[in-house]
């Protein structure tokens, strides 16, 4: 690559720092794994490992807020254009140089204690203050912000920034068993968001959902702060948003699951079982969150979502077996006077959509087994995978005995449907199962 004039050096720095942060690590990767840079790749990654170290401290510095600047999720009411977080930032170390160099050397030693060193909160301060004062170096910061939730918000999100860092070190532990002493702290933390202003006690519980990558899980610490509460005190509360937008986005995992299961290919099938686990993880997040009651306004919904749910799940696994039975064809034949048995049917070819349809069947059973016990719908799943083991296992030993018999069956056509009785043992159980079935195809056609 040879030298690099400054000019080019400086549009790289310009364009490094525009970069989203994955890309900057993921430059930075690739950089540092390949060591026989020429000098000018040496600079460029000296460009690019000097953005990194300053981008992980701006997000830590401003670790409470740093969730909240990107694409808004399914869950969040409280989101600002990614570029406020870098706008910011370099407001302050336009306005403030000594105390960014102060909080980078914080930022250095700090390690995640109950609180963040003061530096880190004293920016935060100063960056509200600032964007409350109208300081000049701030405009750009406060117009991102404007483009999101608005100025106001982000700076009402600075002012309790420091409690927000203090209570993200006690999340982990908030969100396992709940005990007397873990309640205090949580308590404590909401409090003091709250006495900031009248309205930071739910932008408190915003900020930390935001940190989770499961957010529905708020709820959980929710529920510590206010005790369990009954589903008609939480509605009726200032955190009954949080409720509301669990109990929607289950609704919306619903339709997904009916929309899903009109349509065909494994694909949808996992996409569809996607939608079940998230729908039932939702579901039990608030029966252990909130204490509903049946003519309860949570508790009548939450309701009515389970069943529409089983109804849904129990239609589409009762629909396994005949879809199989549809896909391998087979006909009725006297065996002594009273005995009848399926064998398999090879006057025709596999018909193609019939085997997906089967094949979406049967991934969706699979699927959806780790939710099964949760679902409420474990025992209908273990009857319907007992039925199509058994008519697998059938199917295949009448089929490998009609190939080594060879009383004039097309081969080739039974070898067809041999393989995807092999494919349909792999989806319900395992691949080892799929190679056993295949393995003893081949066998069979040698013998023949």
């Amino acid at each position: 690559m040879g030298e690099i004039s400054d000019a080019k050096v400086n549009l790289v720095r310009g364009l490094i720092e525009k970069a989203p942060d994955a890309a900057v690590r993921s430059l930075l990767l690739a950089l540092s794994a390949d060591r026989g840079h020429d000098e000018a790749l040496t600079r460029v990654q000296r460009i690019v490992e000097a953005e990194s170290a300053d981008r992980q401290a701006r997000n830590l510095v401003f670790a409470p807020i740093a969730p909240l600047c990107g694409p808004p999720g399914a869950f969040s009411e409280l989101t600002f254009p990614p570029r406020t977080l870098g706008a910011l930032w370099r407001a302050l170390k336009q306005s403030a140089p000594e105390e960014v160099a102060d909080a980078k050397a914080s930022a250095d030693k700090w390690r995640g204690e109950e609180r963040g060193p003061e530096a880190l909160d004293a920016l935060c301060a100063l960056a509200a203050e600032a964007l409350r004062s109208g300081v000049p170096e701030f405009r750009a910061a406060a117009e991102a912000a404007d483009a999101g939730a608005g100025r106001d918000v982000l700076i009402a999100c600075l002012d309790i920034a420091p409690i927000v860092r203090g209570a993200l070190g006690h999340m982990p532990e908030w969100l396992t068993r709940m005990t007397g002493e873990k309640a205090a702290k949580l308590r404590l933390a909401y409090r003091d968001a709250a006495e900031v202003s009248a309205d930071a006690g739910p932008r408190f519980f915003e900020m930390l959902a935001a940190h989770l990558s499961e957010p529905w899980l708020i709820m959980r610490v929710i529920s510590g702060a206010m005790d369990k509460p009954s589903d008609a005190y939480m509605a009726a509360s200032e955190v009954r948003g949080f409720g509301e937008r669990v109990l929607a986005d289950i609704d919306h995992q619903l339709d997904e699951l009916e929309g899903l299961a009109r349509s065909s290919g494994r694909g949808s099938a996992q996409a569809a079982a996607r939608a079940v686990h998230q729908a039932v993880t939702e579901i039990k997040e608030v029966e252990i969150s909130v204490t509903l009651s049946a003519g309860g306004p949570w508790g009548k919904r939450l309701a009515e979502q389970k069943r529409k749910l089983a109804d849904t799940i129990e239609s589409q696994l009762k629909s396994c077996e005949r879809a199989v039975t549809l896909a391998l064809p087979t006909r009725s034949v006297r065996v002594g006077q009273r005995r009848i048995r399926a064998v398999p049917e090879l006057t025709a070819d596999p018909d193609p959509a019939l085997v997906e349809a089967a094949a979406t069947r049967l991934a969706f059973l699979s699927e959806v087994r780790g939710s099964a016990s949760d679902g409420g719908f474990a025992s209908t799943r273990a009857k319907v995978q007992e039925a199509v083991d058994e008519r697998l296992d059938a199917y295949v030993e009448e089929l490998l005995e009609e190939i080594r018999a060879d009383e004039g069956v097309d081969q080739a056509r039974a070898r067809a449907y041999l393989g995807i009785a092999a494919d349909f043992c792999g989806l319900i159980r395992d691949e080892k199962a799929a190679q056993i079935v295949r393995r003893r195809a081949a066998a069979a056609a040698s013998a023949a």
